[in-house]
């Protein structure tokens, strides 16, 4: 076994040490810190259970009784000196010196009576005792280095005795794991809470396991998420300016960016242009990209009937959509094959305004207070092939949204779909989303299109989370305002951006202009 103090200004730094010099399978002895600033650990290498256990018999053979009155004293609490033997060698008494140079010469000390030991007994370990020694170098699922660990500590006032040595050794060397196969055990419940620790993967070094509440690795994990989103920034802006060698592509991300397209979804487009193009042309290519990019739901939801509940925000025009999917539906089929439902009792005249629209299209309407109230009237409407229930619309805080969630995911034989409002900011728009998605909405219904001068925000954001579209609204006429989505229709609204009111974000001349 061969052992060796390493100094270092941090016990990071040290591991380092001892895994660069000693490799991933070394025994950490002891750690301590030194009065100059930093640690000193003391590792060894070519760890033998067979040794260890060789060495605590020697230590606790008594001594002959002629010698013990004549060691009594110098073994004694506050004396100057101690004197033992490991394996037969005997260690010389040392006088004793100030406490920093008494501690490392104890330390060579040890390491000294081991060095024969170690020689000698070799040769002779059993087959069970490698095993052993093999299991207490298994990686153990705990934070630190891994290795058994002995802490020599030596008192300012007392030298360090061989019986406190031994018992440290018998803490230290008792086997981790048991002698038969390695099995997967399950947890032990303890009386007191256990730290929490970080699992370790196979391909991690036992040395290495550093603790997940380090206030170290927490700042160094802040500072690489930081520098993350700067080179994640200078190579959007990078990639930016390399688009923009090209005239075409420069006109196609002011187009985009005019028309409200986030950065990301201008650049996958502007990349896919052929940047050869001339300017005048790049319009019809252009608009065939961004149709290419914008989710589109298969077909018409609408003729699968069931049940369909309207989900969003206040504010995004559920009521008069739903009397405009109401009419396109009793427009192919009847107004007999079509009901609707009224949950909204928070909003003032919601219940009247869908009552007025429903008797000016001849169907059903019906009115539900609760979940309980919902249930029944679904269960008097299971004849209609289809109904449409009109939900309230509720704040992203208002515990009545999670409720209205945790409603709709309970009912099985309810579909739904998102109202979302195209003249919303993005950010909210996301954040909607976001909150809606455990409701699984099947597609979303985009209105208020011709209140939105810049619709490219709102589509940006259905690319992002990859929600389709089913309908669109540009208008308050029923059922005229009301289109199934296409993707090319929604696509022609883009034109190059007037001069007068052009400005581009990523194309400021500002930053150009010279002092």
């Amino acid at each position: 076994m061969r052992i060796k103090r390493f100094t270092a200004p941090d016990m990071r730094t040290a591991l380092r040490m001892v895994r660069d010099e000693q490799g991933p399978d070394a025994v950490i002895l002891s750690s301590r810190q030194v009065a100059e600033g930093g640690v000193e650990v003391v590792a060894a290498t070519d760890y033998d259970e067979a040794l260890v256990q060789q060495t605590l018999r020697t230590m606790n053979v008594p001594a002959p009784s002629a010698e013990a009155p004549a060691r009594a004293p110098a073994a004694s609490r506050g004396s100057e000196r101690a004197v033992f033997r490991i394996d037969g060698v005997e260690v010389p008494p040392l006088e004793k010196p100030a406490l920093p140079e008494r501690q490392a010469s104890r330390l060579e000390q040890m390491m000294a009576a081991f060095k024969p030991a170690a020689r000698a007994s070799s040769p002779a370990a059993t087959p069970a005792a490698q095993t052993v020694a093999a299991q207490a170098r298994q990686p153990e699922p705990v934070a630190g280095t891994g290795a058994p660990r002995i802490d020599v500590r030596i008192d300012d006032d007392e030298a360090l005795q061989p019986t406190d040595f031994a018992q440290a050794l018998r803490r230290a060397a008792a086997p981790p794991l048991p002698t038969q196969p390695l099995v997967a055990q399950p947890p032990v419940p303890t009386a007191t809470p256990a730290a929490a620790v970080t699992p370790v993967r196979a391909d991690e070094s036992p040395a290495l396991r550093v603790i997940e509440t380090d206030p170290a690795v927490s700042a160094l994990r802040a500072e690489l998420a930081a520098m993350r989103k700067v080179i994640e920034r200078e190579m959007g802006q990078f990639a930016t300016e390399r688009l923009r060698g090209s005239p075409a592509r420069a006109a196609a991300l002011d187009a985009l960016a005019a028309f409200g397209c986030d950065d990301a979804l201008s650049q996958r487009i502007a990349q896919r242009l052929d940047p050869t193009l001339q300017t005048e042309a790049i319009l019809s290519p252009l608009r065939e990209a961004l149709a290419t990019e914008l989710p589109v739901a298969d077909g018409e939801l609408l003729e699968r009937g069931g049940i369909v509940a309207l989900l969003g925000p206040t504010g995004a025009g559920k009521t008069t959509t739903i009397a405009k999917l109401a009419a396109r539906y009793a427009a192919r089929h009847g107004a007999r094959d079509v009901a609707l439902v009224s949950t909204d009792n928070e909003r003032a005249g919601a219940r009247e305004q869908l009552h007025v629209l429903g008797r000016r299209l001849g169907v059903t309407v019906c009115d539900a207070d609760g979940p309980e109230a919902l249930t029944h009237a679904l269960e008097q409407l299971a004849d209609y092939p289809l109904v449409l229930i009109d939900t309230a619309g509720h704040g992203l805080r208002d515990r009545a949204l999670l409720r209205q969630i945790l409603w709709v995911r309970a009912a099985s034989n309810v579909r739904s779909l998102l109202v979302l409002p195209a003249n919303a900011h993005p950010a909210d728009l996301g954040e909607l989303l976001r909150r809606y998605r455990p409701a699984a909405p099947e597609a979303v219904i985009l209105t208020k299109l011709d209140e939105s001068i810049r619709p490219g925000a709102a589509l940006s954001v259905l690319v992002q989370h990859n929600l389709p579209m089913a309908y669109t609204t540009s208008g308050q006429r029923v059922p005229e305002d009301l289109e199934l989505a296409d993707a090319r229709e929604l696509a022609s609204a883009l034109d190059f951006p007037r001069r007068d009111n052009s400005v581009s974000p990523n194309h400021d001349e500002g930053r150009h202009a010279s002092a």
